[in-house]
């Protein structure tokens, strides 16, 4: 069932997966926007400790705020780090007993999911967008371990980077705020996240782009702000004046229209010199939830696409940034047709096509950058095909993926019915885009 083809009220999720602390965003059929699941009800406590925890000589475990509570009372064992752990791969020690680190994270998955039974039914979710800092190829890989070990009720089920779920979020906010470039500060006590996203309105479709830098020079660590009056003043002046120094070099000479200070590390309110500067002609949003409702936002743009798919195109560190193509003959006219489209994820970039072949045996693929640099194609020859009559020699081309820069194409020889049986021959090449 397609979102919003039903009478029901229908969900999409948006799940910000953090090495400290998750969030879940909920959009419905009958919503423009995003909310996002507090955990606790009536307040807009949106952040769910990314922490579990085992009670003691016990196999009772607890996840999110409640683990935390019991960790602090001192009746539980932590469980923490169970990304990295996760992507590390190595079972995990838990008490005198090993975990499996992928089933450890499954478990605070569903627990964290289940808090949405206040909302809504999972029954009624018809695609889930996880969203983490990065997205590699190991991160890609734990997903789908946790996704399958879950068993959800929907197959829509998709994962990108926080930059992309920024752009996302970005898309269904007033033309005025994205007429210049957008930059959002993501900080956690520890790093400090810039991502500046820019549009290039002079193509067809109209080119994103998000640069990310990390700083670390505003480090105050997980403790947190002293306690102390005196010792809190001084570090959020030492703060403020790094934070300014890191924002007139980032904010130079360039124009940008809006800022947004996301995450817990901007709570304390510490950023005055800093704010005056950053409020000079922009605006500035502060909250922490931007990546979780893109990733809401994403989830409804995959199976129900709005006005907004075909005027834009992300161009990420994930994205594959050409149009790859090639002409052939439809009712004796030349024309064009699609193989990869730019702005796919490299790790979801597929495609399979059969083609008739004429006797050449040259098979000519069109590869168009939306980077500026120029168009050139690619020649694949298939030696050794046989020789057959004219409309009678049937290919099929694949194509996917082996990295953000390489195109795998795979061209298997079908033969035609019974008059040309196929050979079953295969020539491959690897495309650099």
């Amino acid at each position: 069932m397609l979102f919003g083809n039903s009478d029901t009220k229908r969900f999409v999720l948006g799940y910000d997966l953090g090495e400290k602390v998750s969030q879940i965003s909920y959009l419905a059929s009958d919503a423009d926007m995003p909310e996002t699941l507090s955990v606790l009800a009536g307040s807009e406590l949106y952040n769910i400790p990314t922490v579990l925890c085992k009670r003691r000589d016990v196999n009772q475990w607890f996840y999110g705020k409640e683990a935390v509570r019991h960790i602090e009372d001192g009746d539980g064992i932590p469980v923490e780090n169970l990304l990295a752990s996760a992507k590390e791969g190595m079972p995990v020690m838990v008490g005198n007993t090993e975990y499996d680190p992928i089933a450890l994270l499954t478990l605070f998955v569903k627990r964290s999911l289940s808090l949405l039974s206040m909302e809504l039914s999972l029954d009624n979710v018809d695609s889930i967008m996880f969203t983490t800092r990065s997205l590699d190829h190991r991160m890609v890989q734990v997903l789908n371990a946790v996704t399958t070990a879950l068993e959800l009720k929907t197959s829509n089920i998709f994962y990108q980077s926080h930059e992309e779920s920024f752009y996302n979020y970005m898309l269904y906010q007033p033309d005025d705020i994205t007429h210049h470039s957008v930059i959002a500060c993501d900080y956690d006590l520890e790093n400090l996240y810039i991502y500046e996203m820019s549009l290039n309105y002079n193509t067809r479709p109209v080119v994103a782009t998000i640069d990310v830098k990390d700083y670390d020079d505003l480090y105050i660590g997980q403790e947190g702000f002293p306690k102390d009056a005196a010792l809190f003043h001084r570090t959020c002046d030492k703060l403020d004046d790094e934070f300014l120094t890191i924002m007139q070099k980032v904010c130079g000479e360039k124009v940008i229209s809006t800022i947004f200070l996301l995450g817990d590390g901007f709570h304390e309110k510490w950023t005055k010199r800093s704010l005056e500067y950053l409020c000079r002609t922009r605006r500035v949003f502060q909250g922490n939830n931007l990546f979780s409702k893109g990733a809401s936002i994403a989830a409804r743009e995959r199976i129900k696409e709005s006005s907004n798919t075909g005027r834009f195109v992300f161009l990420g560190e994930d994205k594959l940034k050409s149009n790859l193509g090639m002409k052939l003959l439809k009712c004796g006219t030349e024309v064009y047709v699609a193989l990869l489209d730019a702005g796919v994820n490299w790790y979801e970039a597929e495609t399979s096509l059969d083609i008739i072949m004429d006797p050449s045996g040259i098979l000519n693929i069109e590869v168009t950058p939306l980077t500026g640099k120029m168009p050139r194609i690619v020649q694949l020859y298939l030696d050794g095909l046989e020789k057959r009559p004219n409309g009678t020699t049937r290919l099929r081309i694949s194509m996917d993926m082996g990295s953000v820069n390489e195109v795998n194409v795979k061209v298997t020889d079908l033969g035609f019915g019974e008059l040309f049986p196929a050979t079953g021959k295969v020539w491959e090449q690897t495309i650099e885009v």
